[in-house]
């Protein structure tokens, strides 16, 4: 076996971009390294937390993103993900700078969902901030418009828990049962949310989460 010198890191497939917050990351969270069972190399941004990634353009954080992934590649790492929706909006960006494979947003997904499930499905997003949510976050994405027009978003800064826990980081403790009761009444309010629209009979709702994960 011939291993080329170089790197920092060997046998590290994923490489992870994560914000600088300090909630508290149970497993299923990206930064807890129980949530996988291969390594995992996570590269907390500093100084960029919710507050910044929910108010950025992409012109101010484009170049520390962009930075950060060049550095998880040359430290070894075979593909770099994402740990907030809202990255999407370096999606091009990043996968423009490096030469792995890059999935910053679980927002990526929704062109391949809407190709699985056909051209009658509605795709709902479930975020943790809806006005913050625009459509150049989705084009950046690779989202088409005419799918973006289609989408039924829902937001969770309304509720009281997860909004103080995750986009405050004011909670003294994470209540994960109480956080993960708010996201599905968020989920199962929208989904009774608005009629179909004319002319899709068989549309159907599938989650794509964005931000939310707890």
């Amino acid at each position: 076996m011939r291993i080329p010198s170089g790197y920092l890191y060997y046998d590290t497939p994923i490489g992870i971009l994560c914000l600088d917050t300090l909630f508290p990351k149970p497993p299923g969270q990206l930064r807890n390294p129980l949530t996988f069972d291969f390594p995992v190399v996570c590269r907390v941004l500093r100084g960029v937390g919710a507050k910044e990634i929910l108010s950025s353009t992409s012109a101010q954080l484009e170049t520390l993103f962009v930075d950060a992934a060049r550095e998880l590649e040359r430290d070894g790492v075979k593909a770099i993900a994402g740990s907030c929706g809202f990255m999407a909006l370096f999606q091009k960006a990043v996968a423009s700078a490096v030469s792995v494979p890059v999935l910053m947003s679980s927002l990526v997904q929704i062109p391949l969902i809407h190709t699985l499930h056909g051209p009658g499905c509605r795709i709902g997003v479930l975020t943790a901030h809806s006005g913050s949510l625009t459509p150049e976050h989705f084009r950046q994405a690779g989202v088409p418009d005419a799918q973006i027009d289609a989408l039924a978003i829902a937001g969770m800064e309304n509720f009281p828990v997860f909004r103080k826990t995750i986009l405050e980081g004011a909670a003294p403790v994470m209540d994960t049962d109480a956080v993960g009761a708010e996201i599905g009444a968020a989920a199962a309010k929208r989904r009774w949310g608005p009629p179909r629209p004319p002319g899709r009979p068989g549309s159907r709702w599938t989650p794509c989460c964005s931000n939310a994960r707890t």
